[in-house]
């Protein structure tokens, strides 16, 4: 017993003399508890627990489902364009979920789903008909993002040991790095020509819309959608994939976007549309002729996606601007919050959905130190404490079982309550999430010909998550060549995302 014991030990010694590092998923925590849900990490939210898996379980039911799936365990989330047919978006939406609640069948089978439908990039089409058909090909960049964040949880739950290796042979690291390298590689716009969908004269790394977009000839200002811009996501792919100086100029470069957007005259709300230009102006899109310049269907998604960064980094960026988003709706109130606004602060509609309401709790909550806000709807006193902000989200739900507004609504019940944790930096600290966060530093928001703005308090609500190290080094191999028959395909034109056009009819809350 003892010569084989120290047979295993002269390996290990050869194996780190050779310079190579042990498998990401075999390394087991000392406390997977801390890692498996509920994580119940201080948020500064009063809540039921079993209002969470209600939601989940009720989404759950009502969107994923196996049938025309593809058999062999496969698994679909149903709607964004139509009931019968799945956008990554959704499969997106479906696998952070799993990872979260700890549903790893369900994990395995959204998976097996969404590699069948990649592109030639590594990355999924956006929208997805019957087995083997693609409605609409070239990838989104935003499904793309919460894919990849799904299979970094998933990675962290079977390094920690609260998951075993998975029955389906998924090597999740491998699949995460893979993919975030993928989205780096042809979904941010660097610097020159490349990647093809971007533009060839821009200063770099603004966040494409998607792989396919005919960027160069159509939006020769650039195009960027900021809802998709997400910046913890960013930095956690960065310190994932040894690329943190790449990803750190991502944030860089499109919080000054979102700077540019925020400074432009008449934006007295600080809200961003739906679409920009490069340079913060509005770009309007075909298929949006109005509305690419509100607060709308898809622009509402910024906030939460900001409160992440704030949650999990506690950046100087987020903190800014979840005051200026978070003070806009505090100070019109959560209980006045109305659908779409314009950036004047004017509300277009004279109705409210969950999709709406979760977005603004998402920056209520986030905001360490809002300041009433005179603009519009907002009538220049604070309304809202982030547990009213909760309670309003909890309360509403979009009926029947809306994919998108429903998906929302976990999403944000998920941030504020503790929920949505940092499972990298809490494996990276070695402490199940109870080290002292640390503030991130980030280069300040000034670009050129804008005002500044220059957050002044200190945050009251950032969950305990620290980083102490890097990865081990991951082996990353070659994308799955999707093998399915694309159908009638979209040109990159084509809107990437019609939630805003699917949900105006059904957006009415019953609350």
């Amino acid at each position: 017993m003892k010569q084989a014991l120290h047979s295993r030990w002269l390996i290990l010694v050869m194996l780190v003399g050779l310079g190579l590092s042990l498998p990401r998923q075999q390394s087991a925590s000392a406390n997977p508890q801390a890692f498996s849900f509920p994580y119940n990490q201080a948020s500064g939210i009063n809540y039921n627990v079993t209002d969470l898996t209600q939601a989940w379980n009720e989404w759950k039911s009502a969107q994923i489902t196996s049938n025309n799936a593809g058999g062999g365990g496969r698994l679909r989330v149903l709607g964004g364009v139509s009931n019968s047919t799945t956008v990554s978006e959704g499969q997106g939406y479906g696998l952070l979920f799993a990872s979260l609640f700890d549903d790893q069948a369900t994990f395995d089978g959204l998976w097996l789903f969404t590699r069948d439908y990649f592109t030639s990039r590594g990355l999924m089409h956006w929208h997805i008909g019957n087995p083997g058909q693609i409605n609409g090909s070239g990838a989104a960049t935003d499904g793309d993002e919460d894919i990849a964040m799904g299979l970094v949880n998933a990675c962290i739950k079977v390094q920690q040991g609260v998951w075993p290796a998975s029955s389906n042979g998924l090597n999740y690291c491998t699949l995460a790095s893979t993919m975030i390298n993928n989205i780096y590689t042809y979904e941010v716009d660097h610097a020159g020509s490349n990647p093809p969908a971007g533009l060839p004269n821009n200063q770099g790394n603004e966040l494409l819309p998607g792989d396919s977009w005919s960027t160069a000839t159509e939006y020769t200002q650039g195009i960027v959608n900021l809802s998709y811009f997400s910046p913890g996501y960013s930095t956690v792919f960065g310190k994932f994939t040894n690329k943190n100086t790449e990803w750190a100029a991502v944030n860089t470069r499109n919080y000054a976007i979102t700077n540019l957007v925020q400074a432009k005259a008449g934006n007295c709300s600080k809200l961003v549309p739906n679409w920009n230009q490069y340079d913060g102006d509005v770009q309007y899109v075909s298929w949006q002729p109005e509305e690419s310049a509100w607060w709308s269907y898809d622009a509402a998604r910024f906030a939460w996606r900001i409160a992440i960064d704030k949650a999990w980094y506690n950046t100087s960026n987020s903190r800014e601007t979840m005051n200026e988003i978070g003070g806009f709706f505090s100070s019109v109130g959560i209980d006045n919050i109305q659908a779409r606004y314009r950036l004047d602060g004017t509300s277009v509609d004279n109705y409210r959905g969950v999709f709406f309401v979760a977005n603004a709790a998402a920056a209520i909550w986030a905001a360490p130190a809002p300041q009433a806000v005179n603009c519009g709807a907002a009538t220049a006193s604070l309304k809202t404490t982030p547990q009213q902000a909760y309670n309003a989200v909890l309360a509403t739900k979009d009926t029947p079982n809306s994919y998108y507004p429903n998906a929302w609504r976990l999403l944000s019940m998920l941030l504020l309550t503790g929920n949505f944790p940092n499972l990298y930096e809490m494996a990276q600290s070695g402490t199940g999430g109870t080290a002292t966060p640390t503030i991130t530093p980030t280069i300040t928001r000034t670009p050129t010909a804008t005002a500044t703005r220059t957050a002044t308090a200190t945050p009251s609500n950032t969950p305990t998550r620290t980083s102490t190290g890097t990865p081990a080094t991951i082996t990353i191999t070659p994308s799955r060549t999707p093998t399915a028959t694309i159908t009638p395909s979209r040109t990159p034109t084509v809107v990437p995302n019609l939630n805003f056009r699917m949900y105006l009819p059904f957006a009415k809350s019953n609350s």
